[in-house]
């Protein structure tokens, strides 16, 4: 028996959110998540190779740990009473030169993570339809 209170109970694959900017302005955000049971707490990783022909590899940690935060922050806003044991890998992004930064990649860690609490909650660990299981329309 799935313990009702844990999350995930069972791996939610290729979580995505791709965000753009309505009039070509910021921010720009695209992340593909998995997320698996662990035994405790929030490990979050970053697959190898992730954002590696990015032009200034000095941004990475900032937009990765921004990504962390953003997937801890909503685990503990939009599941209180949920005990996250959860192992995150990173496993894909897209970044834009001027549009992207730290606050995308926050947006792009809460909203997968959303997705994922919501896929969980339904039964749907994995991506219905087209379009790799995109939180938002690309615009």
């Amino acid at each position: 028996m799935t313990d009702p209170a844990r999350f995930p109970d069972r791996p939610v694959r290729s979580v995505r959110y791709r965000k753009h900017g309505f009039t070509g302005c910021g921010p720009f955000v695209d992340v593909t998540l998995d997320f698996a049971p662990a035994e405790e707490g929030v490990v979050f990783e970053v697959a190898p190779g992730v954002l590696a022909d990015w032009e200034w590899p000095e941004d990475l940690p900032v937009f990765f740990a921004a990504c962390e935060r953003g997937v801890r922050e909503e685990l503990s806003e939009a599941a209180p009473g949920t005990r996250a044991a959860v192992r995150v890998v990173l496993t894909g992004a897209r970044a834009h030169a001027v549009d992207s930064g730290e606050y995308a990649f926050l947006l792009g860690g809460r909203y997968a993570t959303r997705e994922a609490l919501a896929r969980a909650a339904a039964g749907e660990p994995e991506p219905s339809g087209a379009g790799g299981g995109q939180s938002s329309s690309p615009r």
